[in-house]
Formats: C-alpha cells, sequence, structure tokens
C-alpha cells in the first residue's frame, strides 16, 4: 500500500488548496469528503513509512460516524461495514459470565438500522478508505513526518517543512496527525500539556470466534479490572482490559505495539490470573490465542483547547484527535474526528464554494469559527460522557461499589433500553448541527450572501452529485 512517488514531491511548482498532515482514519476520510463534495484533490502527508495488513487492534465504528461515510457514498459506507462485524447486543457482566443487563444495539440508530455500529479491525478500515483515496486520484506521501510551519508574509501561504529536509506549500492547512500531533505542538505551543489519566489498557486481537453475540463489558472485583470484548469478524475478536496505574508506575516507554513473543508472554501472565479468579473460559480463552497485542496508557489534554484555528488568516485547522484526544470507553474517539471531516466539508461548501475545486478563502475563517463554535462543545461533551462511563467501570471493580453500580445499569437499561451515556454519541447527526448553524449564520453573515435559502440549497446539493463506482467496492 505504499506509493511509489513518496520521495518525489514537487516543491517549487504551485502551491496545493489543501494540505492535510496525517493519513490516519480522519485524514482520509476528510480527503474524500472534499474530494467528493466540493471537488478538492487535497495532498496527504503521512509520518508512517506506509500502511500495512493484519496489524494492530480495532475500533467500533457507530451511526454518527457511518453517517459521514454514507454522505461521502453509499457505497464507501458498505464497503466499510462489509469488513466489519455487527455489535448486535451491548452485554455488562461480571467476569464469571453472570449477566448484569443486556441491550438491543439497533437501540443507539432506531430510524435507520443500515447505520447499525459494527466492530472492525483498525487496518481493514484504514484500506477500505486508502483504495477510495487512491481511487479518486488524491496523492497521499509517506514518510513525511511534520518538523515544523511557517506562514510567509509576503503572499500568506504556509510553509510545511518535514523532517526529511522537504517542504510544501498550501494555502490551507489541516492538521490531522493524531492525539500526538506535531502541527498541535507547533501552532499551540506552551497552551497545554499531554497528561497520563492513570489508566492503561491492554488490547489484542484473536481468531477466537465470540461464542455470544454483541460487545460485553465484564468487570472484576477479585482482579480489579474491567475489560470489552467485541466481535470484528465471524472468527475474530479483539479484547482491552483496562488497568489502573499510577503515573509513577507506568512505563511509558513500553507503550505501543507488542512483539508477538511479548504479546502472547503478557497474556499468557493476564489469563492464568484470570483463571485464578474466576473469570468465565469465554474470556480467558481469546488471550491465550492473542495475535496482536497493544499496550497504551491513555492521555488527555490539559487544559483542553479552547481554540482549534491558528494563523494570522486563520488557514491552520486541528481535526480529530489533534484537537481532542480522547479517551475510548464509549467508543466515540475515531467518531468525533470523522464528524469532524463532515462538519467542515459542509460549512466549507456553504460559506466558502462558489465553483467545484476552489474555495472562497475570503470567507473561510468565518466558516472556522463556526467549525469552533460546534465542534469544540460537542467533543467536550463526548469526552465527559466517555469519562462518565469509564468511572462506572471503574467503580464497578470495588467491592463497596459494585451491588449499586449493577442496580443503576439494570434500572438505565429498563428504563432506556441502554446507558443513557450512549446515546449522546451514536444517535448524533452533523447535518442537524450544521443545517442550524447556516440558520444563524444568515443573521450573521446575510449581507455577503443572496439569500437564506441559496445557502441552504449549497448544503443540501453536497448529497445530489454523482456517487462513487459501485463496482469498484463491489471488487
Amino acid at each position: 500500500m505504499v506509493d511509489s512517488n513518496t520521495n518525489n514531491i514537487e516543491n517549487n511548482g504551485e502551491p496545493t488548496q489543501c494540505l492535510i498532515a496525517g493519513g490516519g482514519i480522519v485524514g482520509l476520510v476528510l480527503a474524500l469528503a472534499l474530494h467528493k463534495h466540493l471537488g478538492i484533490t487535497p495532498e496527504i502527508y503521512e509520518k508512517a513509512h506506509g500502511f500495512a495488513d493484519d496489524v494492530g487492534a480495532a475500533l467500533g465504528m457507530y451511526a454518527n460516524g457511518l453517517r459521514v461515510l454514507r454522505d461521502i457514498d453509499p457505497s464507501l459506507m458498505r464497503a466499510v461495514k462489509a469488513q466489519g462485524c455487527p455489535y448486535v447486543y451491548r452485554r455488562w457482566e461480571r467476569h464469571d459470565g453472570t449477566e448484569i443487563a443486556t441491550a438491543s444495539e439497533d437501540v443507539l440508530c432506531p430510524e435507520d438500522k443500515e447505520l447499525c455500529s459494527i466492530g472492525i479491525r483498525r487496518w481493514r478500515l484504514q484500506k477500505v478508505l486508502y483504495d477510495a483515496v487512491v481511487a479518486k486520484g488524491i496523492p497521499i506521501h509517506f514518510s513525511k513526518a511534520v518538523a515544523d510551519v511557517a506562514e510567509r508574509d509576503d503572499d500568506d501561504l504556509i510553509q510545511v517543512v518535514f523532517e526529511d529536509g522537504t517542504s510544501r506549500l498550501t494555502e490551507v492547512l489541516f492538521g490531522a496527525d493524531g492525539g500526538k500531533s506535531a502541527v498541535r505542538d507547533i501552532v499551540a505551543k506552551g497552551t497545554f500539556s499531554l497528561d497520563y489519566t492513570g489508566v492503561t489498557c491492554l488490547m489484542g486481537m484473536s481468531d477466537c470466534p465470540s461464542p455470544r453475540e454483541g460487545i460485553s463489558f465484564p468487570s472484576s472485583v477479585s482482579t480489579q479490572c474491567h475489560a470489552t470484548y467485541f466481535p470484528t469478524g465471524e472468527n475474530e475478536q479483539c479484547f482491552q482490559i483496562y488497568f489502573p496505574i499510577k503515573e509513577g508506575e507506568s512505563d511509558k516507554t513500553n507503550w505501543g505495539n507488542l512483539s508477538p513473543v511479548e504479546g502472547k508472554q503478557e497474556f499468557a501472565k493476564i489469563a492464568e490470573q484470570f483463571e485464578k479468579d474466576g473469570w468465565h473460559d469465554r474470556y480467558v480463552e481469546p488471550l491465550l490465542r492473542v495475535e496482536h497485542a497493544v499496550r497504551v496508557g491513555f492521555c488527555l489534554l490539559e487544559p483542553r483547547l479552547n481554540k482549534w484555528v491558528y494563523g494570522r488568516k486563520g488557514r491552520i485547522v486541528l481535526v480529530g484527535d489533534a484537537a481532542h484526544p480522547p479517551v475510548p470507553f464509549v467508543g466515540q474517539g475515531a467518531q468525533m474526528g470523522v464528524e469532524d471531516a463532515g462538519t467542515l466539508t459542509l460549512l466549507l461548501k456553504a460559506l466558502c464554494s462558489r465553483k467545484a475545486g476552489t474555495l472562497d478563502l475570503g470567507r473561510f475563517g468565518d466558516a472556522m469559527k463556526v467549525y469552533e463554535r460546534l465542534r469544540i462543545p460537542r467533543t467536550t461533551s463526548m469526552l465527559d460522557c466517555s469519562k462518565e462511563f469509564g468511572s462506572l467501570q471503574e467503580s464497578r471493580t470495588k467491592a463497596d461499589h459494585c451491588p449499586l453500580d449493577e442496580q443503576l445499569i439494570q434500572g438505565e437499561v429498563l428504563l432506556n433500553d441502554t446507558l443513557l451515556v450512549m446515546l449522546p454519541g451514536a444517535r448524533f447527526n452533523y447535518r442537524d448541527d450544521v443545517a442550524s448553524a447556516l440558520v444563524e449564520a444568515q443573521g450573521l453573515w446575510g449581507s455577503s450572501k443572496e439569500s437564506f435559502e441559496d445557502m441552504m440549497r449549497e448544503g443540501e446539493s453536497l448529497f445530489d452529485e454523482e456517487g462513487y463506482d459501485e463496482d469498484y467496492y463491489a471488487q
């Protein structure tokens, strides 16, 4: 999957309109959305040497993220869903397999079953998006880690310098380079720190099929940890085990992918402890058949960023984890970045696009003000939801709290068909958010647009264009 032209970048030609730093999930979605809805072909620069198959762990894709993919093209969304496995049920259990409560997963998308959540290997999701990017002729350059960002005084262009000494000029820079964003570190230097939360997760993939449909959340008072198990294929599942480890006791040098030997050794120890503590076999067996293992400590920005748009002209924009690193407990980390990409695209189409393939940069700043006003509160709220559910799961590992927590879960599922903390994520429709903002924008900038109806027609035309090649995704 490596681009053969990775190191042959022309630095002396015309500047690009849009440069995306980061070729992960969010960067790829943003590139596809810009290309489809605005006719813009951005350039992607990714620090990795290439994308490899069959590595890393997995994630969930929920209705709010899948909706953005479907709005790019229904075939793209279907291709992603074909690579994953539906959750069907959401189960809260004790470590010995005792059921606390079970919810049907379709309650998260009651009016659109096509958007029901799935588990998917990260590399498979990235490959579908990458293949779509290549098919559309969007250039992606590997081994391009950002080293510096500078605005030129004479023409307001942004010069992005890479660690290999090359550089590229662009009119707009989107920083989608992840939780350890180099773009963020440069433009927002000194305004935050990336602090460890006190929770370390060991996650892995197993070729062991899940014996029961759904995503499960077992917790253990005896082991004093909690976990998540979810299917990613017919004969494959992902497991994530969360341990509270204090700052001074966490070895940050060992975060990242574990070697096959390290992974098997690490999970063999955990499996042995689980067996002693009475964990059900369906939670132990996958650990003994681990194929890919990752250790990660969750970190958050302190304080959270109160602005995501930087530069004299406001043309350096943070997107996804670069703006808001997540904690994973409600599965909304990647979804927030995908929502960012969808929201950005709709706002640019409605406020900054007069013809396909060009941006009206005179109004780019206006669009980005709306972007911040919509997305900062949204991602802040979802981060709080995730921390709330993580605290509940951690509380379930304490003997003096567990019975009350179980009653709380049972009561909420009985009354609401799922935990309330899950609803604000999956049921959110980013298009409604943008539509409301455009109504408000009519009052703010009505003099620069013929009418509010024009603005809405431009926004709605996003979804009236010709789709991607259905046959391509059927391959």
